[in-house]
């Protein structure tokens, strides 16, 4: 693992105030500012890692790795890390398919594998339970609610699904190109990179607002701070939005660098990126200027 003390402080800059919320209330205040800097990697070690989940009960981080070689050959994997970065156990869970989003409910790790949901026992540290989605293509990545409805998205099938009480449910059969998703309380966060749109999804209705266009968001998390959300592009861009604005903290997309489903430590303010090809998990402080 290659720390890094004083590396990449990333100024943010306002670049655009596009998206508005179509909501009476929008906060008038001025918009916060940040910036990022980089605390450590972990070496080439991944295998396309994808997404990373932080453990706050556990303190431990989970990186899922699709390790593609071709399509569904069940070398999948996910890796359990400390939250400094050393590798607990790098084919924590194997013999996946493709592992992407993941959540938590009631010790239970709960992730999208190409064509069905898998179940992990955190305490056990095995897969108790594999939950095929009939029909699915792609699934992508995966909220869950308080009360334990797992959402997840189908990006190749531009579907947003749910499970609950053992029934897989179309929520949405037709919706342009899912990925990124982050639970809301009584909304869902929704990345419709096709459109290039963050939007929140009201969970009865339906109905949604526009928090933020022209991001192909991959990965969504709350800062933490009231209406402040950090969005990743899987091209290795970084943003956060909030009040009217879209600020961008990383990019290193010229490198080639990507930056896919992110994670986050929300009390420590750490980002946890996967960085995809580049086969390494990044960890930076968020700071707000």
């Amino acid at each position: 693992m290659k720390k890094k003390f004083s590396l990449l402080i990333v100024s943010l800059m306002i670049l655009s105030c596009q998206g508005k919320r179509s909501t009476d209330n929008s906060s008038t205040e001025q918009p916060l500012t940040f910036s990022i800097t980089e605390l450590w990697s972990t070496d080439t070690i991944m295998k396309t890692p994808e997404s990373v989940l932080f453990d706050p009960a556990r303190n431990v981080l989970y990186v899922a790795n699709m390790n593609r070689v071709d399509e569904g050959d069940n070398t999948g994997f996910i890796t359990k890390m400390s939250t400094d970065g050393t590798v607990i156990d790098l084919l924590w869970i194997d013999g996946l398919n493709e592992p992407r989003g993941m959540g938590i409910y009631d010790n239970r790790l709960f992730a999208t594998d190409m064509d069905r949901l898998v179940v992990i026992d955190l305490e056990k540290g095995e897969l108790v339970e594999s939950i095929p989605v009939e029909g699915a293509s792609f699934l992508n990545d995966l909220a869950i609610g308080k009360d334990g409805t797992v959402y997840f998205s189908d990006s190749r099938a531009g579907k947003l699904q749910y499970y609950k009480d053992g029934t897989i449910i179309d929520w949405f059969p037709q919706y342009p190109n899912p990925n990124g998703l982050a639970d809301a309380g009584e909304d869902l966060i929704v990345c419709a990179t096709e459109v290039g749109e963050i939007r929140r999804v009201n969970k009865a209705s339906g109905k949604y607002e526009v928090m933020a266009t022209g991001i192909n968001g991959d990965g969504i998390e709350h800062s933490g701070i009231h209406d402040y959300y950090i969005v990743s592009e899987w091209a290795g861009r970084m943003h956060i939005i909030g009040n009217d604005t879209i600020q961008t903290v990383l990019d290193t997309s010229k490198e080639k660098i990507n930056s896919a489903d992110i994670g986050y430590d929300p009390d420590k303010k750490i980002i946890y990126v996967p960085t995809f090809f580049d086969n390494r998990v990044v960890a930076y402080e968020l700071k707000e200027m």
